[in-house]
């Protein structure tokens, strides 16, 4: 019933607000980040990468399933065989460890130069893709990849007086991290897995790392502290409004969107990040990070507008946000 009320809204409608939604993320990792201690009511370590990446992405692999079905997704899952298994187990472990180097960057960096240079990660994925998949890359689109390569090293060096921040060094670890698992996801999507299974392995694979971690370094009970004091009440609205409704959304638009219809809208992307991260997190932009935000996002748009050939939407799909958004 829910599924049928968004696809009845505009396609378009339904991407700008995913990716609003989306953009929210790094903003409310922060937040949740800063502000733990006096939300849970004291407790010392009320918010660890486990606790926040276990609700997010076990809440995404139930989105997964209520908006596919939980039976064909089990069906096809059950007739894989054992290697194709096994890239959808190593992709959920390297998306796990995707989202756990974003979380771990947000504690010694800022929300703007995460969303900034999580711009990396896409073209990273380009490159990769022309190396291993011999996709041709455009002149314009060296001349965008080489704008926003020239706004990130801005960023690395200028931000903390040209020594490179070790939150900064995070974040651009997982753009790598986001080109190597975009490559192993078209890799498993093209071996006859459908898009459903690979995001639902994918996120319910990193749930179960996340659960596991906390419950060998810290024990079961260490997972109570995500509903502590009023902590709850944050962590029901992420879980509710920041992954489940964003997948829903993401999902319905790209079900009736063609590649260069979704790539033209999803260059608003980082803007909503920058707007959140002065809002919610007090992040007044500096000049060098302004001068370096609109060489980016003039890059983005140059290699956006600029594609010689619409990529699979299922591809889109299956790779998944930005490095600073996916988690």
């Amino acid at each position: 019933m829910i599924a049928n009320s968004i696809n009845n809204l505009n396609p378009k409608l339904l991407l700008v607000v995913s990716r609003a939604l989306a953009a929210l993320r790094p903003s409310v990792i922060a937040f949740l980040i800063a502000n733990a201690s006096m939300l849970s009511g004291g407790k010392e370590t009320p918010i660890s990468f486990c606790n926040v990446l276990f609700v997010g992405n076990l809440c995404a692999s139930l989105a997964v399933v209520a908006f596919f079905g939980a039976i064909p997704i089990l069906n096809e899952l059950r007739k894989l065989n054992v290697k194709l298994l096994l890239g959808l187990f190593i992709n959920g472990c390297l998306a796990a460890l995707l989202s756990a180097l974003i979380f771990l960057g947000l504690q010694h960096t800022t929300v703007t130069n995460a969303v900034l240079l999580g711009r990396f990660g896409p073209v990273l994925y380009a490159l990769a893709g022309a190396i291993f998949f011999g996709k041709r890359i455009l002149k314009w689109e060296w001349i965008g990849f080489s704008m926003i390569g020239v706004g990130i090293v801005a960023i690395v060096f200028t931000s903390s007086n040209y020594q490179i921040n070790q939150g900064d060094l995070l974040i651009l670890a997982s753009t790598f991290l986001y080109a190597v698992t975009s490559i192993i996801g078209k890799l498993t999507l093209s071996k006859h897995n459908s898009l459903s299974v690979i995001v639902f392995s994918r996120n319910f694979i990193s749930a179960v790392i996340f659960f596991s971690i906390a419950s060998y370094l810290f024990g079961p009970s260490h997972f109570g502290d995500v509903f502590s004091g009023q902590l709850w009440m944050v962590m029901s609205i992420y879980a509710l409004i920041i992954i489940v409704i964003t997948q829903f959304l993401w999902y319905a638009a790209l079900e009736k969107l063609d590649s260069k219809t979704v790539g033209k809208w999803t260059v608003l992307s980082p803007v909503f990040g920058i707007v959140y991260a002065l809002i919610l997190n007090g992040e007044r932009p500096s000049l060098m990070q302004v001068i370096a935000f609109i060489v980016i996002m003039i890059g983005v748009s140059i290699t956006n507008f600029s594609k010689q050939q619409p990529q699979p939407i299922k591809e889109i799909a299956a790779r998944g946000e930005s490095s600073a958004s996916s988690m």
